[in-house]
């Protein structure tokens, strides 16, 4: 595992006397608390020796190897030119020192790779842009509602079964003062679904008129089934009549772009001095593997409505995220939160962690997430390069048992609630490898996964059950960063605990990850017969036809057991009810704070 420096610091306003405490994460394991005294500068001190680590911080982020690929990620040449500009704001501090007015700290956990609305399919990273552009459509938690569009679009079905919606934008601005015009959706959606572009959001866009031509080469990206009949006017033609296409709509892959604007990286996307808006908030500062500090958008069409002045998203891991809370410095953070233990500081004495507030409240939220265990395509293991094999793990798996361990839904089918196409078949059953001459004692088989109390718990059911079959199991937990290489470029050596959500209902967004093209599943896995099937059902004319290849191909998939389904899982959100109202989180996680407020 990578150890990239300092991972967090939180700086403690509560004194006691003359007594501040800084707070500072090293690594995944080693968290310790810094004890500083002071006479008359009331935390002054630690505010200032807090700069310094943070400076400390950015240069050991820039040079120990910390990056990831190239579409995702700025280049460190990049990070190296806006590290002052981004990250500082007067005498060194984080640009959130300076936010006045009504500020809402939240736990984004992770950096993010690119803000790239067509590159971006991280929760964490959409939560960003989600609240700084917006698309013709919203999702207000309860179903998808009209933003950008003044209203619900028209609808014309064609002769030849393609289907004709028709939007009418309301007037509204971008954060530099030009006015939001359809052209600027038709780029972005042309941008994304272009081939060259290898943007990995770009299967959103099958729903569209001539997707699949365009794709394969056969047709030029202005063959796309989507057209500015004007500067409010947008047209779009779906290849077959799409109950969910609003829903889509209210993903990043759709929101409008200005095509002045978008460079050739994503720079343009993370630095405050480029990035421009159409949301309720704008890109005000960024300090990488810290916060991005989002301001509200005066320009914004309905900014009398937003009451916070600033948006603070913090990066801390998922076990310091309670001390924030419990300091008062965080709002809103992922999952659960339990009490954390008390520290020492430097000299040995205990520094002890307030109480967390009582007024904490967790919100769950059904979503289409599934938990999967993923076998590396190029990984060595003879074990794992064996169908047999790979079958007899999936089989003992006792999936119910893990559902229960990770808070969700035992289940089999990858399509699960986004349209589930095949049954869960009973869980803990044994393929016997006697007759097939292979011996499972002494082999050793290493899970990667996100660090998590609940994914550790359910990945411990699935040790056990492969340990009765002779196996030796080792699990493996990475931070956030690490964890995202390790995925990205498949850099781990036997299987990684995967998540993936579908975006609106429909079961083919749950398989398109491991199309031969796609490469988002994180294990690699291609297959042709599964390749073609998926296209089948891709250009089928009928809503059967389609479902048949689909049932098809996730049956070839999973019974290549390359793919290996544990459980759906749920969100769980806590906030801090006391402080803010009004937020909030959509199916795939992602936080919305136009209509949030301070108590």
């Amino acid at each position: 595992m990578t150890n990239c420096g300092i991972h967090g610091i939180i700086i403690s306003d509560k004194m006691k006397g003359n007594r501040g405490i800084l707070w500072v994460v090293f690594s995944e394991n080693e968290r310790r608390a810094f004890d500083f005294r002071s006479q008359t500068d009331g935390g002054n001190t630690v505010k200032k020796i807090a700069a310094i680590l943070l400076a400390m911080l950015l240069c050991v982020s820039a040079f120990s190897g910390c990056g990831s690929d190239k579409n995702k990620q700025q280049t460190q040449e990049q990070t190296e030119q806006k590290t002052e500009q981004q990250s500082e704001g007067e005498e060194g501090n984080l640009v959130s020192a300076d936010c006045k007015g009504q500020v809402l700290t939240f736990n984004l956990g992770v950096d993010s790779q690119t803000l790239d609305p067509a590159f971006c399919n991280a929760a964490d990273s959409m939560s960003v842009i989600n609240n700084t552009f917006e698309g013709l459509m919203r999702d207000t938690g309860s179903g998808a509602q009209p933003a950008m569009a003044a209203d619900l679009p028209q609808q014309t079905k064609n002769q030849d079964g393609t289907v004709t919606l028709t939007y009418t934008l309301r007037e509204a601005a971008w954060s530099d003062g030009q006015p939001v015009k359809a052209q600027d959706f038709e780029y972005a959606w042309k941008r994304c679904a272009d081939p060259k572009n290898e943007a990995p959001n770009a299967h959103l866009m099958s729903v569209l008129a001539g997707y699949y031509e365009v794709a394969q080469g056969q047709a030029e990206v202005d063959e796309l089934g989507v057209k500015a009949l004007d500067d409010s006017t947008l047209e779009v033609t779906l290849s077959q009549e799409t109950p969910y296409f609003n829903n889509l709509l209210c993903l990043p892959a759709f929101f409008p772009l200005r095509e002045d604007l978008v460079g050739s990286d994503d720079s343009w996307s993370k630095d405050p001095a480029l990035a421009v808006s159409n949301g309720p908030f704008t890109l005000a500062g960024y300090t990488q593997g810290k916060e991005f500090v989002l301001q509200k958008n005066e320009q914004y069409w309905n900014q009398e409505s937003v009451s916070l002045d600033y948006l603070v998203a913090r990066m801390l891991d998922e076990n310091f995220a309670p001390v924030a809370m419990a300091f008062g410095d965080l709002m809103l953070t992922n999952g659960q939160v339990s009490q954390p233990q008390d520290q020492k500081d430097t000299d040995g004495n205990v520094v002890e962690v307030p109480e967390l507030p009582q007024t904490l409240e967790e919100t769950t939220v059904a979503t289409n997430r599934t938990v999967s265990l993923v076998v590396n395509a190029n990984t060595g293991n003879p074990l794992l390069k064996d169908k047999t094999v790979r079958a007899a793990l999936s089989a003992a798996l006792d999936r119910t048992a893990a559902a229960q361990a990770g808070g969700g839904e035992a289940m089999l089918s990858l399509s699960g609630t986004a349209g589930e196409l095949l049954s869960a078949q009973p869980s803990g059953q044994t393929l016997s490898l006697e007759g097939e001459g292979i011996e499972l004692s002494d082999k050793e088989l290493e899970i990667v996964y996100l660090q998590n109390e609940k994914t550790e718990a359910a990945l411990q059911t699935v040790k056990s059950a492969w340990e009765a079959l002779g196996l030796s199991v080792v699990l493996t937990a990475q931070d956030a960063e690490t964890f995202q290489r390790s995925r990205n470029s498949l850099q781990y050596a036997d299987l990684l605990c995967s998540v993936w959500e579908t975006d609106a209902a429909d079961p083919m967004l749950a398989l398109v990850p491991y199309l031969s093209s796609n490469q988002q599943s994180g294990c690699g896995y291609s297959n042709p017969e599964f390749d073609q099937l998926m296209l089948d059902a891709m250009q089928a004319e009928q809503e059967s036809e389609k479902t048949l290849k689909l049932k098809e191909a996730e049956q070839l998939l999973l019974g290549d057991a390359d793919v290996m389904p544990l459980y759906r899982e749920d969100i769980v959100v806590t906030s801090d009810s006391a402080r803010v109202t009004g937020w909030t989180v959509s199916q795939n996680g992602t936080y919305w704070f136009g209509g949030a407020s301070l108590v």
